[in-house]
């Protein structure tokens, strides 16, 4: 792909991302193209119906989540904290977890595509689930993890982060501090 053509696919998706997640399935194609700043006939180009198009977000949030926890993997190989390593990976998948959960529903509204398995060999989410795998176990090894907390266990409580448009602001603070402190020694 040429490197407009780059740019403007990443403006397509980050729009979709936070129109869809605002506004749901019912999002429109135009307004998706309008706060992208491109011409509808690219957004088009790019994703030929809008369950394409949502199903892009989605999988766009797991490379994300992937790039996070090699990232937080990398740190930690390089000598870095693992039990901050994983609060900053926590954090950030809490944080972002809200709006995926919007786009997960959107997208099974749409009857959109959507394959995320962590046990598929090679998948993205499998290059997740090992790179936290990594941060865990190295946490334990180093004793700031307790030593019955799996990759599971994080992904049960992560799937409940609260929606601080509904609990008030300030829940996921809280939510994160419980869970940090239950998973730390």
């Amino acid at each position: 792909m040429r490197s407009d053509a780059v740019r403007n696919r990443a403006r397509v998706l980050e729009a979709a991302r936070a129109l869809v997640a605002r506004d749901g399935a019912e999002v429109r194609m135009d307004a998706i193209a309008a706060e992208a700043g491109v011409a509808v006939g690219t957004l088009y180009r790019h994703f030929a119906t809008k369950e394409a198009l949502v199903a892009a977000v989605v999988e766009d949030s797991v490379h994300a989540l992937a790039s996070r926890a090699e990232s937080a993997r990398a740190a930690v190989d390089g000598g870095a904290d693992p039990f901050a390593e994983l609060e900053q990976l926590v954090r950030g998948v809490a944080q972002s977890y809200a709006q995926d959960r919007a786009l997960k529903a959107a997208a099974a509204t749409l009857g959109a595509e959507v394959h995320v398995d962590p046990r598929e060999t090679g998948s993205t989410a499998a290059r997740a689930m090992a790179a936290v795998d990594d941060v865990l176990r190295r946490g334990r090894d180093a004793g700031t993890v307790r030593p019955d907390v799996t990759t599971e266990d994080l992904l049960v409580v992560l799937t409940q982060v609260p929606d601080e448009a509904v609990t008030g602001v300030g829940s996921l603070e809280r939510y994160l501090r419980t869970l940090l402190r239950g998973i730390g020694v």
